[in-house]
C-alpha cells in the first residue's frame, strides 16, 4: 500500500562544526588562539510515515489548504539561537545569554574555551501574520504557551476541571504555530588539538557536534463521519470544535509539556455525500495543532507512545451540529484512547450515527453552541503565564 509522507516530522539534524585557524605547533598540544570560531550547519531529516490512504476519509482539497495550510510540517526558514557560556564549570548556572537570529542554515560565531549550553528553536510562521505563540523566557528555560480565545460554556469547562481537581483546566486556548527546538548541553570547546579534525583543503581544524531539533507542536487531523443522515436532520455545522485535556504549554528546552490541561479550539468544515466504506456519509474535518498531551515527553525516533502521568484526565472532542430546524446542539466524544496511542499527533476519528442523536429541546430559544455562550453561561478565563 502506498504511504504518503505528509504528516510527521521526526526532527532537524543540527551539525555544528568548530573552525579554528591551525596554530604553529604539533597536534596534541594546546591551542594558542583566544577566540575560536564555531560554524553551524542546519539540515532537515524526515523518517516517519503515516498511512493516510486507508485512515483519512476527509481528504484535503484546495479550500482546506487555503484555510489551514498543508497537511505536512513546514520547513523552517529562520532560527533563534541562545548561547549560555559556563566557563570551565560544567555545573555552572546560566548568568548571561547571547541571543541572535539566523536566516541561513550556516553561520559562524566566536566562542571562548570552556562549556556552553545552546538553545535553538525555529521561527514562528503564522499564516495570517498574527502570532498566538507566547515565549516566556528566563536564563534557565523558555516556556511556550498561547493566547486565549473565545468564551466557553461553564458546564463544559467545569466538566474538564473535574477530570483532575488539582490541575483544573485553565480555559480555551488558540492553536500554537508549528516550531522545532533543540537544547544541546555541555558543549566543550577544548584547547586540545586531539579534539579536532584537520581539514587540509580549508586549512582549519574542525570539531563536529550534533544535536536534534524536534517538533514541539504536533498535528492532529480530526474527522467526524456522519452516517444515517439521509433524511437531512443534520443540515450543517458552524465550524466550532475543541479538544480537551491537552497541555497548556511546553518547555522549549526539554520538550516536556505542562501538567496543566486546556481546551484547544479549532475550526472545521463539512463535505457532503462522501463514500466511506461503501456508505454515503457527510464528513466534518479539520486540522488541530497542539503542544500534545499533559506531562508528556517529546517525540523520539523510538516511538510516539505516551509516557507521562495523566492521572484521570480524559480527552473529549466537542463539536456543534446544526439541525434542520436551525437549532445548534453541542456534542462530545471520548477520544482518550486514540490520543494515548498517538501521543505526538495523528488522526482522530469520530463515527456519528445520526439516527441515534438526541435533538435539541424544541422549546429552547437562542443558540446552544458551546463556543458562543450567553452572558449567564460565560466563564471568565485566567491564563497561566510564567515569567
Amino acid at each position: 500500500m502506498k504511504r504518503l509522507h505528509l504528516i510527521y516530522i521526526v526532527g532537524l539534524l543540527l551539525c555544528m562544526t568548530s573552525c579554528i585557524e591551525p596554530p604553529l605547533h604539533l597536534p596534541g598540544q594546546d591551542l594558542e588562539v583566544l577566540f575560536p570560531q564555531v560554524e553551524t550547519d542546519l539540515s532537515v531529516v524526515w523518517d516517519h510515515e503515516v498511512d493516510l490512504q486507508s485512515e483519512w476519509y476527509y481528504g484535503w482539497d484546495l479550500k482546506d489548504d487555503s484555510l489551514w495550510g498543508s497537511l505536512g510540517y513546514p520547513t523552517p526558514l529562520r532560527f533563534e539561537v541562545r548561547r549560555y557560556y559556563k566557563g570551565e564549570d560544567l555545573y555552572a548556572k546560566h548568568d548571561n545569554v547571547d541571543a541572535f537570529t539566523t536566516s541561513t542554515n550556516k553561520f559562524r560565531r566566536y566562542f571562548q574555551f570552556g562549556y556552553y549550553d545552546m538553545l535553538f528553536y525555529s521561527d514562528i510562521d503564522s499564516k495570517d501574520g498574527t502570532q498566538v505563540l507566547v515565549m516566556n523566557e528566563t536564563l534557565d528555560s523558555i516556556t511556550a504557551t498561547t493566547t486565549g480565545t473565545r468564551g466557553i460554556s461553564r458546564s463544559i469547562l467545569d466538566k474538564s476541571r473535574s477530570a483532575n481537581d488539582s490541575t483544573g483546566a485553565i480555559g480555551l486556548l488558540n492553536q500554537p504555530e508549528i516550531f522545532y527546538g533543540a537544547y544541546p548541553e555541555n558543549i566543550y570547546i577544548s584547547r586540545d588539538l586531539s579534539d579536532y579534525e584537520y581539514d587540509p583543503l580549508e586549512n582549519v581544524y574542525i570539531k563536529h557536534l550534533e544535536a536534534t531539533l524536534r517538533p514541539l507542536v504536533y498535528i492532529y487531523l480530526v474527522q467526524f463521519i456522519l452516517y444515517n443522515n439521509e433524511d437531512g436532520k443534520i443540515k450543517g455545522i458552524n465550524g466550532n470544535a475543541a479538544l480537551s485535556s491537552m497541555a497548556s504549554s511546553t518547555n522549549v528546552n526539554t520538550g516536556h509539556t505542562s501538567y496543566r490541561p486546556a481546551l484547544v479550539y479549532f475550526n472545521t468544515r463539512m463535505k457532503k455525500d462522501i463514500m466511506v466504506k461503501g456508505k454515503k456519509s457527510d464528513i466534518i474535518g479539520g486540522k488541530l495543532t497542539t503542544f500534545g498531551l499533559c506531562d508528556n515527553e517529546p517525540f523520539t525516533r523510538s516511538g510516539a507512545l505516551y509516557t507521562g502521568s495523566r492521572s484521570n484526565l480524559k480527552n473529549y472532542l466537542y463539536y456543534d451540529l446544526i439541525w434542520s430546524n436551525n437549532q445548534v446542539q453541542t456534542y462530545e466524544f471520548d477520544v482518550t484512547d486514540q490520543c494515548l496511542s498517538q501521543a505526538h499527533g495523528g488522526i482522530l476519528t469520530v463515527w456519528i450515527d445520526c439516527s441515534t442523536l438526541t435533538p435539541p429541546d424544541p422549546g429552547e430559544t437562542g443558540s446552544g453552541s458551546l463556543f458562543i455562550p450567553t452572558v449567564e453561561d460565560y466563564d471568565e478565563v485566567f491564563w497561566e503565564i510564567e515569567i
